[in-house]
C-alpha cells in the first residue's frame, strides 16, 4: 500500500463504520498509519502525533545502507528527518544521497528537509552554555528546536568562573519561555541559573572537562544533587532529550494559553 495514500486513524475508522472497508483492510490501513515496515526495522510514522516529537534516526550501529534506506523511507512520508550521532563518512553519504534536499548540521546532528511544513511547536527557548566547549551540544539542541518551529535565543560562555555572566545571560533571555543550560566541568551553571529565575530549566551535563568526572559524570552528579528545586536534568550529552522536553513544555504552555484539551494537538486528521 502506498504510504502517501493512507488516510489518518479517524478516517480509517469512519470508512470501517460506514461499511466501506472490511476488518482486514482496516487492520492493514491502521498498521500503515502507525508503521513503515522493512525486513530489518519498523519506522514509527505516528510518533510525532502521539508524543509531539518526531522519530529521530540514530546513526551509530547502522550500516550506511541501512541508514540510507531508513532516511529514504522516512523522507517519503515526512517533510523533515533528523539523524543523530552522525560521523563524517556517513554524513558525506547522506549529503550525496539527498543533495536535492536542504541539509543543516550542528554537532553530530543532521536535519534533512524535503519541504517546508507547519511548525510543530511555537514559543521561545533560551540556550545557555557554561563554556565554549559546550557549544557543539548547544547547537544540536538549537537545531532540533528551530527545525520544529521554536525561536531560539543563545548566550554562550556564561560559566560560574565569572558569576556575573549568568545574570547577563538571563537578561538577554528575559522573554523566553524556558531555558536549556549546558555545562561540563563542575556542572554548576544550571543551579545558578535556576536560583535567579522562575523559568523552567533543563540542565544538560556535557562531557567536557578532565580527570575524575571529566567525562560528564561530575557535571551530572552536581546537577542531580542541586538544592535548587525544580531543576530538570537529562543524561550526559542528551541534547535530544533536552529538546524533546522543551517541546513538550512549549506545547503544554500553548494548550493552556488557548484553553485546549490535552489531546487536542495530538488528534489524527
Amino acid at each position: 500500500m502506498n504510504k502517501g495514500n493512507v488516510p489518518g486513524v479517524e478516517k480509517v475508522l469512519e470508512l470501517f463504520k460506514a461499511g466501506k472497508i472490511g476488518v482486514e483492510e482496516a487492520k492493514e490501513m491502521l498498521l500503515s498509519v502507525f508503521y513503515e515496515e522493512a525486513s530489518e526495522f519498523f519506522l514509527d510514522a505516528h510518533r510525532e502525533k502521539r508524543v509531539g516529537f518526531p522519530e529521530v534516526v540514530l546513526s551509530e550501529g547502522k550500516t550506511a545502507e541501512q541508514l540510507l534506506d531508513i532516511v529514504r523511507r522516512l523522507i517519503r512520508i515526512k517533510p523533515l528527518v533528523f539523524v543523530s550521532r552522525i560521523g563524517d563518512k556517513k554524513q558525506s553519504i547522506l549529503e550525496e544521497g539527498f543533495k536535492d534536499y536542504t541539509i543543516r548540521k550542528a554537532g553530530k546532528l543532521l536535519a534533512i528537509r524535503k519541504e517546508k511544513s507547519d511548525p510543530l511547536v511555537n514559543g521561545s527557548v533560551g540556550i545557555i552554555t557554561a563554556g565554549t566547549s559546550d557549544i557543539e551540544y548547544a547547537g544540536e539542541c538549537a537545531l532540533y528546536l528551530e527545525e520544529l518551529g521554536a525561536e531560539v535565543v543563545r548566550f554562550y560562555d556564561a560559566g560560574v568562573s565569572g558569576p556575573h555572566r549568568a545574570a547577563l545571560g538571563l537578561k538577554r533571555l528575559k522573554n523566553v519561555d524556558l531555558v536549556i543550560v549546558l555545562a561540563g566541568m563542575d556542572g554548576m551553571l544550571p543551579a545558578i541559573i535556576g536560583s535567579i529565575t522562575d523559568l523552567p530549566i533543563i540542565g544538560v551535563p556535557v562531557p567536557s572537562g578532565y580527570g575524575l568526572g571529566g567525562d560528564g559524570e561530575g557535571a551530572l552528579v552536581t546537577m542531580l544533587q542541586s538544592c535548587v528545586p525544580g531543576l530538570l536534568v537529562v543524561n550526559i550529552g542528551n541534547t535530544l532529550g533536552a529538546a524533546a522536553g522543551a517541546v513538550r513544555m512549549l506545547r503544554a504552555m500553548r494548550r493552556s494559553a488557548l484553553g485546549q484539551d490535552r489531546n487536542s494537538e495530538a488528534g489524527d486528521k
